[in-house]
């Protein structure tokens, strides 16, 4: 019995970890696993389908955080934008969404600086991102990191008239963190 006992809790172990090395393995591989390649396509698309500038963009931004990304013990913790299109040098912003676009007068401002210069791991996600690369994944302490291009669709050329579609006009920058383990009922 204690055998037995010991034996289902050592692949449970297992069968943890095994989850956990499957997507950090995805560090530096060419092809990352499908279930960040969806989650990222969800970002976009709720980035994208999103009404209005600022602070209205916030709420179908806020859904796709902070949940299981594709059924994985995996999720979104951190968000940030880099601003390629409009930016030179690119800017790195924080997940207030009020500063990812054009403010209108409906939109309080930010209340304090939320940009920052990129990293030199950044640049060279971006460069990447530029050559075709679809995510770049980076272990980071027990978490990932992952970064995936914005690219524009025909509907975001009304704004970013100088870009064709397929340009790169920013990237998400995510990081990623085991969900918390449940704590057994007493």
């Amino acid at each position: 019995m204690m055998r037995t006992k010991g034996l289902r809790w050592g692949l449970m172990a297992l069968a943890v970890v095994a989850a956990v090395v499957g997507w950090s393995s995805a560090v530096g591989r060419e092809s990352p696993p499908r279930g960040l390649l969806r989650m990222h396509d969800d970002f976009v698309l709720a980035f994208i389908d999103s009404q209005g500038f600022g602070q209205r963009r916030l709420p179908a931004m806020s859904g796709v955080m902070h949940r299981p990304v594709d059924g994985s013990r995996w999720f979104v913790a951190h968000l940030e934008l880099i601003g390629v299109a409009k930016h030179d040098p690119p800017r790195v912003f924080s997940n207030e969404m009020s500063i990812f676009h054009q403010r209108n007068e409906k939109t309080p401002p930010p209340s304090r600086t939320t940009d920052r210069a990129i990293t030199a791991w950044e640049k060279q996600a971006l460069r990447d991102l530029d050559a075709g690369q679809r995510l770049i994944v980076e272990k980071q302490g027990k978490g990932l990191r992952v970064v995936g291009a914005i690219r524009a669709g025909d509907e975001c050329l009304g704004c970013h008239k100088n870009k064709r579609a397929g340009d790169m006009l920013g990237a998400f920058v995510y990081s990623l963190w085991p969900m918390p383990a449940e704590t057994p009922a007493k």
